[in-house]
């Protein structure tokens, strides 16, 4: 009888650690202390493609959206891209399902058939690309650029740049020789050899240049450029999964908000990421301000024009329509981030 007993309850003690068991490792705790769907009930894959040294580089080595997006049952995956065409022809073929290039980047990617699906923009960040000169040029202003050599980057934000602030001193793009280099290393290297008496060039690239080498700066995007990147999302993502389109921005002004009041913490990560000196990296994000914003009509006006001028330049063959790249339901921007009215 006792034996019996005893067995009988060893049986029941069993079953309930099992049943204990079963129920704490099918119910993780979240971030927040919220269940975490078990491995076999994940909605997905959520893969985004960032470049080095920007938000979406920022946004990764916070680890907040990874975070965010388990709760909910998906698991990110990050690829790296060199340059924003490339990112986008990832995009467009279904390779990520959301990442960011510049506003030139985007121009480009519509005006060649590719279909763009924009979703916000970076704040601006007009001081980060400039014309510099050497300290001991003769030039003093842009109107000194008559016969001048100026190197730029072909349909980067520096040769926009160039285009307004040759058509606001009014001076036809033919008495310039523009000069187009591949990267910035090789921009750099040119500038500092000689053989651009202009250099346009970008942060965090523009602050290296300022830190080495004794420059003047003859105009910037003030007045002139947005010098805006934005954000993109494949269809499939924005029809199938819009609360994830919503989480990532979510959590990408989250971190954007963190930046603005830990630059120098950013510094050090952009600086382990991007193989650069802290310094540079400390005086390119002291004069910008981070943040994701709706994109309402003054920002589509703004990159309408530089599309415009790109077609004007003979850099765009097609005129596109902005716009129509910007389908936006109001729905899927978080309660974070500013509403157009």
């Amino acid at each position: 009888m006792k034996k019996t007993f005893l067995i009988t309850l060893v049986a029941l003690f069993t079953l309930v650690l099992a049943a204990c068991g079963n129920d704490s490792a099918n119910t993780p705790a979240g971030a927040d202390g919220s269940a975490v769907p078990p491995e076999n009930d994940q909605k997905g894959v959520v893969t985004i493609g960032y470049q080095k040294g920007n938000t979406l580089n920022i946004l990764k080595e916070h680890g907040n959206l990874d975070k965010a997006l388990s709760e909910k049952g998906y698991k990110v995956e990050w690829k790296v891209f060199p340059t924003g065409t490339v990112l986008l022809e990832a995009l467009n073929t279904n390779n990520i399902d959301f990442g960011h290039a510049s506003d030139g980047n985007a121009v480009f990617m519509q005006a060649g058939g590719h279909p763009l699906n924009y979703v916000a923009s970076e704040a601006p960040y007009p001081e980060g690309v400039a014309l510099v000169v050497k300290a001991d040029s003769g030039i003093q202003s842009v109107n000194d650029f008559k016969g001048k050599t100026i190197g730029v980057t072909k349909g980067g934000n520096q040769h926009y740049l160039l285009l307004v602030a040759l058509e606001k001193a009014g001076i036809d793009l033919n008495d310039v020789n523009v000069k187009f280099y591949k990267d910035a290393a090789e921009g750099l290297a040119a500038f500092t050899k000689g053989e651009f008496d202009v250099y346009g060039t970008w942060d965090p690239y523009l602050a290296i240049v300022e830190n080495t080498v004794e420059t003047r700066t003859i105009v910037n995007g003030s007045g002139n450029s947005e010098n805006r990147t934005f954000y993109f999302a494949s269809k499939e993502l924005l029809d199938n999964k819009p609360e994830v389109v919503t989480t990532i921005l979510q959590e990408l002004q989250n971190a954007d908000t963190w930046a603005n009041e830990n630059k120098q913490e950013i510094s050090k990560i952009l600086s382990a990421e991007l193989g650069l000196d802290v310094a540079p990296l400390q005086k390119a994000n002291d004069r910008r301000t981070f943040g994701v914003e709706q994109i309402g009509d003054a920002i589509i006006t703004s990159q309408q024009k530089l599309a415009d001028k790109f077609v004007e330049a003979g850099l765009l063959e097609t005129k596109i329509n902005v716009k129509d790249a910007v389908q936006i339901d109001k729905s899927i921007i978080p309660s974070n981030i500013k509403q157009e009215d």
